[in-house]
């Protein structure tokens, strides 16, 4: 390239204008151009580290596919500078390292990892200052820098092993009783807890993550220095359980500035043999991985069962008594697998097991009220209502969960009691570190056997989507989490604080025979309106996002109310070219329900007027930029082995945005798009097929 040329491109990459988007898509164009890549290559030194973490799924991608070296030196560079940098970009290109098929690029990306690791080891050394010095201070430099190098070896190994038993925890937790998990939780927690308070006394630094908050506050509390042992959720799944946990982090620079709380001496906690064989079973996630591949093509037969009765012109009851019977005969076979499988100890256990839960269950399902006390026309009608959802559940839900369902009937809720800034500050008084002014509390949620880098690149997006709405100056709401990447089929996720599912709502307040209208009535009462406004504008927000990114699995359990009213979706595993069994089932826009309309006051009110008007301009705000969000695909798509970019067609993608339509245009696509999702039979019935195999509510 001739030196005009060169001096153009320059002006332009040190121009305001030149955003990360363009850098990533120019390292991509000029890959075969040295003197044009070592002009961009000192634009990537400028970039802030906030902005490296939000784009690392395109970094580490065009790494992959381009093999350009000065992306190789950048990464190594940023690895001796950041350690929660080294740890996101590490685990990250790990994953594709996981999954990669062709050897050579196995090889190469394999090299590529040991020398971030060596990068990382080694550290920033000022090699200008160490040729000032006299040979004395030179050879104490030396040994100094031997020393830590040592140590930063030593720590790597140790967070390594740290976050590896964090996610075998998620694995080897099925394997107990649901009535026993969190006790165990409790047990490895306190243990791991422990482990980590050994390792920020001997490296005077915790285990460091890339946290990054959209807050202004510039802190980089990224460094986990105690987990709070008090607080535990397991969640509860048929593959897995995944489970919540409450960390500290701090600054990791402030741990030679402030004043610990000295710590409270405490036993070394035992955890039983069986926990401690699993933990170190390099095959158990293996057998995860079965699991999974039996689950999804359970899904696939079932979906595809649907599908051809609804050609066949049967009806709503038919179909959904066909699946039934279809469901019960498949677990049918999968216990009686299971029972060969299992050894005669094992066997007695279990049926000690459903003889316990078979007889609580009776005890609750003779529980009477006191015959003096006279129901009402319309109690007596709720209860038979109740007590016929209560059979059909029975054919299709677990003992334990019947169990729960029950237990929720004789409790009344209050729900978000005590906000999580509430809580937040009395958790504060019990920590040793709360005089760091970096301290946050953060509820994280540990994840194995799920691969997470299509979810990273969904809330990627959705951040992408969200500061489009505010620059745009639109009442439209979205939630991002963060999500962090550890291997190919684990990560930790966010939890968001101030959260229930409409599934467990339902479950509290009315066992599934009450409406989400009449929900938050009685839940938010006076503020009730301010919660149906936020209700009416996060769900055009997510409506849209759903819509343009093709989102699947939008059951109840999936769907989140937060205390202000706002809906919130979670879960972004199924997007774009991907569906749970691999079935393209749910064939709707977006979800849009009957109980969503009478949330918003039925179809001729103010109230579905804002909503309509909060979609249109929501996707005229989008469609301007729809270039710029085309650029996170283009980087994502050439040669992923991300299942969600599988044969993707990029201009069908970008037609969604209907870029050359009038606002007229997009005024009735709107309505268009509106009509399809609420008349959506396919809905309702995903609805019922995950009530009748996950016993989550509609």
């Amino acid at each position: 390239m001739n030196a005009d040329k060169l001096k153009s491109l320059k002006n332009f990459f040190d121009s305001e204008y030149f955003t990360p988007e363009m850098l990533l898509q120019n390292i991509s164009k000029y890959r075969d151009q040295p003197d044009v890549l070592n002009l961009l290559a000192e634009c990537m030194i400028k970039i802030p580290e906030k902005t490296i973490t939000f784009y690392s799924p395109q970094f580490c991608q065009l790494l992959i596919k381009t093999e350009v070296q000065q992306l190789f030196d950048f990464f190594k560079k940023l690895c001796n500078q950041s350690m929660s940098m080294f740890f996101n970009l590490y685990w990250l290109l790990g994953a594709y390292l996981q999954l990669e098929k062709h050897k050579k690029k196995k090889q190469k990306i394999d090299q590529l990892l040991r020398q971030m690791e060596m990068s990382m080891v080694n550290g920033q050394f000022n090699e200008k200052r160490f040729e000032q010095l006299d040979k004395e201070e030179q050879n104490k430099i030396l040994l100094k820098d031997f020393q830590e190098k040592d140590l930063r070896q030593e720590y790597f190994t140790e967070v390594q092993r740290f976050m590896g038993t964090l996610i075998k925890h998620s694995l080897v937790l099925k394997e107990f009783a649901k009535e026993d998990r969190k006790h165990h939780l409790k047990l490895l927690i306190k243990k791991q807890n422990q482990n980590l308070q050994r390792i920020v006394k001997k490296f005077q630094l915790g285990i460091s993550l890339p946290f990054y908050d959209d807050d202004k506050q510039q802190n980089n509390s990224n460094c986990i220095v105690n987990i709070m042992e008090k607080h535990q959720i397991c969640f509860h799944t048929k593959k897995r359980v995944p489970y919540l946990i409450l960390v500290e982090t701090i600054n990791p620079i402030e741990m030679n500035q402030y004043q610990v709380i000295p710590a409270q001496l405490q036993a070394n906690i035992e955890v039983a043999g069986y926990i401690e064989a699993q933990l170190n079973d390099q095959g158990f996630e293996r057998q995860m991985a079965q699991i999974d591949l039996e689950e999804q093509k359970l899904y696939h037969e079932a979906l595809e069962k649907i599908m051809k009765m609804e050609k066949k012109g049967k009806r709503q009851s038919q179909i959904m008594q066909s699946i039934d019977q279809y469901m019960q005969k498949q677990v049918k076979k999968q216990q009686i697998s299971d029972d060969q499988d299992k050894k005669n100890t094992e066997q007695q256990q279990q049926q000690q097991q459903d003889v316990f839960h078979h007889k609580r269950l009776l005890s609750l399902q003779t529980i009477r009220l006191p015959q003096n006390i006279r129901k009402s026309k319309s109690q007596e009608k709720n209860e038979d209502k109740h007590n016929e959802f209560q059979k059909q559940l029975q054919m299709i839900l677990p003992v334990e969960k019947l169990y729960m369902l029950n237990k929720f009937k004789k409790r009344n809720f209050l729900l978000w009691e005590q906000s999580w800034e509430e809580k937040i500050k009395s958790y504060k008084k019990e920590s040793r570190y709360q005089n760091f002014p970096s301290f946050k509390i953060r509820p994280i949620i540990i994840k194995g056997g799920d691969d997470l880098r299509q979810e990273m690149f969904a809330i990627q997006m959705m951040k992408q989507f969200n500061k489009i709405f505010k620059e745009s100056d639109l009442n439209l709401y979205l939630r991002p989490y963060q999500i962090i990447v550890t291997s190919a089929n684990s990560g930790i996720v966010e939890y968001i604080p101030n959260t229930i599912s409409i599934d467990s709502l339902k479950k509290m307040f009315g066992n599934g025979t009450k409406t989400l209208y009449q929900i938050y009535q009685e839940v938010f009462g006076n503020s009730f309106e301010e919660a149906q406004k936020n209700f009416i504008e996060s769900l055009a927000s997510y409506s849209l996002f759903s819509y343009l990114m093709q989102i699947k699995d939008r059951h109840n359990g999936n769907l989140l109310i937060d205390d202000k009213g706002h809906i919130i979706h979670i879960d972004f595993g199924f997007l774009l070219q991907t569906s749970p069994g691999g079935v393209n089932f749910e064939s709707a826009p977006f979800k849009l329900t009957q109980e969503y309309l009478e949330l918003m006051k039925g179809r001729e009110s103010d109230y579905f007027g804002y909503f309509k008007s909060l979609m249109t301009k929501g996707f005229l705000a989008l469609k301007k930029y729809v270039i710029e969000i085309e650029n996170f695909f283009k980087i994502m798509v050439e040669k992923s082995d991300l299942p969600c970019f599988a044969n993707l067609d990029l201009k069908v993608f970008t037609n969604r945005f209907q870029l050359n339509a009038t606002d007229q245009e997009i005024m009735s696509l709107v309505d268009r798009l509106i009509n399809q999702s609420l008349s959506s039979w396919r809905t309702a019935q995903y609805d019922n097929f995950q009530k009748r195999t996950n016993g989550i509510l509609p």
